[in-house]
């Protein structure tokens, strides 16, 4: 027959072990909590300015909805940049080759999939890989 476990000796955390450790965590959410709303308040006020730039952009003729399209395009654009910096001088040289290959095509849905396709070393989206497909 098994012998007993002796629970002084198991491997079982004590009470207060446990206590500690879940008001150990409870407390790094709480502290967690605390810089989120720092962060959010500061966003905030970032915002505020950015709505009130838009403001006066609108104020002076110019439509916010169109500035708003623009300066999303511009950020759109840097991050693409910042995809393509990233790559390796070998990698950059097949890229150029690539849209050299593709020529006008590159400017269509499927061409733009394949460059994406290939500036993530071959690992394009299932909604690129099915546009490709089709």
């Amino acid at each position: 027959m098994a012998k007993k476990a002796n629970v002084e000796n198991s491997n079982t955390p004590s009470q207060n072990d446990v206590q500690g450790a879940v008001r150990a965590i409870e407390e790094c959410y709480e502290r967690l909590a605390k810089e989120r709303g720092i962060y959010m308040r500061k966003c905030k006020g970032i915002r505020e300015d950015m709505a009130g730039g838009y403001d006066d952009a609108a104020n002076r003729g110019i439509a916010k909805k169109l500035l708003k399209k623009i300066v999303k395009e511009r950020e759109l654009e840097r991050k693409i940049a910042a995809i393509t910096d990233n790559l390796e001088d070998d990698e950059r040289s097949e890229l150029d080759m690539l849209i050299q290959q593709l020529g006008n095509f590159a400017n269509t849905p499927l061409g733009a999939a394949a460059i994406a396709s290939a500036r993530n070393d071959g690992k394009g989206t299932a909604a690129q890989t099915a546009q490709a497909e089709a």
